[in-house]
């Protein structure tokens, strides 16, 4: 179902991240968070068309990126506020760069919004409309889960180890940045997708904030 899903999609966006000189650690993300949602998405027993926009948003909800400066992207260490405000601005760009290339139909508009909402918290503090609950579209609400997830248990430019208690680390998350229900039906999933994909050169996220104190 995935390649049928995905036929076409992994190549534009492979495409697109080549041009603009992307990471292949960037190209993973997107991949792997497109591959997590899906997944997510056959749980669920969505249409094959809710599957078929919602990993396409996945695949491209990272691509307004492009417009951030490398310098706060690959920043190792804590942003300043000036900087995170910058950072913020890439789900608008993602948005605004997907609708420059695709048709402006109905379905691409809609994959648009996914895209742009794929940073808003369930408790209505993310970014960047501040839209809260079933005001964020599903499929936006299964990215995010997807990208969180992906993101902890990966290296980044400002944390060079993997999170092996990621499940837990999502827990203290619900109802705030995830929605609970939704994580909860996924949580077995996920567990399924850890226990399978990570692995070597990993470390436990609270005992090394521990070992910082």
């Amino acid at each position: 179902m995935e390649e049928r899903i995905g036929e076409g999609f992994v190549l534009s966006c492979s495409d697109i991240i080549t041009d603009q000189g992307f990471s292949l650690d960037f190209f993973i993300h997107s991949t792997n968070v497109a591959r997590i949602a899906l997944e997510i998405a056959e749980d669920m027993e969505l249409s094959f068309m809710e599957k078929q926009s919602l990993y396409q948003a996945a695949l491209f909800h990272d691509i307004g990126k492009s417009k951030i400066p490398q310098s706060v992207l690959n920043k190792k260490g804590k942003l300043s506020p000036n900087e995170w405000e910058i950072m913020k601005k890439h789900s608008i760009y993602s948005q605004e760069l997907f609708l420059s290339m695709a048709s402006l139909n109905s379905k691409n508009i809609e994959i648009g919004k996914i895209i742009r909402y794929h940073h808003e918290n369930w408790d209505g503090s993310g970014y960047p409309d501040r839209i809260a609950g079933e005001d964020i579209p599903l499929p936006s609400r299964i990215i995010r889960i997807a990208d969180i997830f992906d993101a902890i248990t990966q290296p980044r430019a400002y944390r060079n180890y993997k999170i092996t208690n990621a499940l837990e680390v999502m827990e203290d998350m619900k109802g705030n940045e995830i929605e609970k229900d939704l994580f909860d039906s996924s949580h077995s999933l996920l567990n399924s997708i850890l226990h399978k994909t990570l692995k070597g050169n990993t470390v436990n996220w609270k005992k090394q904030q521990l070992m910082k104190l």
